[in-house]
């Protein structure tokens, strides 16, 4: 009997000396995560400063540029009205792309390349006199291709967007100036008369200027953003080289004058241009200036 008392006892104090070392062993023991090294975090590559945007705009306002205007004449003569066109060139489409690079948190810089395809400048008028009515319509078409070097200034950058502004230089070549007066003429009596002048400048000087935006770009992915901007361009050059031209049709029968090839120059004698001998005028500047808003995708690499 005592021997079983014994045997109770020391199995009750076994059970209490594993009961209190285990909180003991617990801290003693070093953990997994300390005993064995742990597996390397993946690094997060860093994005390349490199981006490269394809972008598109239009511009709606002309300030600065020389405004043209439509007449028209009433049927007795007596009194001419007029009306002032709304924008003149340098409006309408431009697309182009470019490419940059990211200097720091507040700077960019970059080079893009547009295209100016231009909005159709369209001059009306219209001539009632006693024997005929003639009517014309003035069409001038302006396109210009750019390089612009530019520096991006970030006003206010958050994770998700940013605010900036844009200034850069701007270096255009013309590829297609000219203007085509096409009118009729109506006699009371006898046979209408189509005709067009075609006035054609083959040579320009570059297209010198620049420009300033203001917009937002905000992140659509990891590597793509979108961007918005109101865009403006100032821009210059003047005309070298003119040819002229002039068609008519008569009674279904078209006839074309010779060109005649007029030069401006800085300095000269002013000499009326004629089949057989190149004119020469005081050399012009013609503006081809924009406000415009625009929109576009920047991909990051």
């Amino acid at each position: 009997m005592l021997m079983n008392r014994f045997l109770i006892l020391l199995i009750c104090l076994l059970i209490r000396v594993v009961a209190l070392a285990q909180p003991v062993a617990a801290i003693n023991t070093p953990s997994r995560s300390a005993t064995e090294p742990t597996t390397p975090g993946r690094i997060n590559a860093t994005e390349s400063p490199v981006y490269i945007k394809v972008y598109g705009l239009y511009g709606f306002l002309t300030p600065g540029v020389q405004i043209s205007h439509g007449e028209l004449q009433s049927p007795d003569g007596s009194v001419f009205t007029f009306k002032t066109t709304n924008k003149g060139l340098g409006a309408g489409l431009r697309a182009g792309a470019g490419i940059g690079i990211i200097v720091s948190d507040f700077i960019n810089l970059g080079i893009d390349a547009d295209m100016l395809f231009g909005s159709d400048l369209k001059i009306s008028n219209s001539y009632n006199g006693g024997d005929n009515t003639y009517t014309s319509l003035a069409t001038t078409t302006l396109k210009v291709v750019s390089v612009i070097p530019n520096i991006t200034f970030k006003a206010l950058s958050r994770p998700a967007y940013y605010i900036y502004n844009r200034l850069g230089l701007v270096g255009g070549i013309v590829l297609d100036y000219k203007s085509i007066d096409a009118g009729d003429d109506i006699p009371k009596v006898g046979v209408a008369t189509t005709s067009s002048a075609n006035y054609n400048y083959t040579k320009n000087s570059l297209a010198l200027g620049y420009q300033a935006a203001l917009g937002i770009q905000f992140r659509l992915s990891q590597n793509l953003r979108g961007f918005a901007e109101v865009v403006a361009y100032n821009q210059s050059f003047k005309p070298k080289r003119l040819e002229f031209s002039t068609t008519s049709n008569i009674s279904g029968q078209p006839v074309t004058s010779p060109i005649t090839t007029t030069e401006f120059t800085d300095q000269g004698i002013l000499v009326g241009a004629s089949n057989t001998q190149t004119g020469q005028l005081e050399r012009f500047n013609v503006s081809m200036n924009s406000i415009g808003i625009g929109v576009g995708l920047s991909f990051r690499f």
